[in-house]
């Protein structure tokens, strides 16, 4: 069985980013991981990771060019609309921006779609009754 158990993001300031998400999703740090080029934060059995652009070369990639459009979207799941509608504004007050206020989608869920302060996209969703 194959099963997700990272997603990364690079960013010149990886630690501003990675406190981003821990402070807006509440995700404990896997502390054994902390260095000088890494954080990673857990949501559920999946880490988010936050690497600094020297990753780039230490994992034999191209670094990411400007206007290259949206290549990844991570989503996060809330219980109830007055959870998601407080992340948005703790997320708005650390930096991120509103791209699509809150909606309801095609498929019966309440989203909203933001860019956190490095400009990647995040969209914050929950089940509607």
């Amino acid at each position: 069985m194959n099963l997700l158990m990272q997603v990364s993001l690079f960013s010149a300031d990886f630690v501003a980013l990675s406190e981003f998400y821990r402070d807006v999703f509440d995700l404990p740090e896997n502390v054994g991981l902390r260095s000088d080029v890494f954080r990673g934060y857990m949501s559920g059995e999946c880490m988010i990771g936050f690497s600094a652009l020297a990753a780039y070369d230490m994992l034999g990639l191209d670094e990411r060019k400007a206007g290259e459009g949206d290549q990844t979207a991570l989503t996060f799941r809330f219980d109830t609309k007055a959870d998601l509608d407080a992340a948005i504004a703790m997320a708005e007050g650390r930096g991120a921006t509103l791209v699509k206020p809150q909606f309801t989608t095609y498929y019966g869920w309440y989203m909203a779609v933001l860019r956190d302060p490095d400009g990647n996209a995040l969209r914050l969703a929950c089940p509607t009754p």
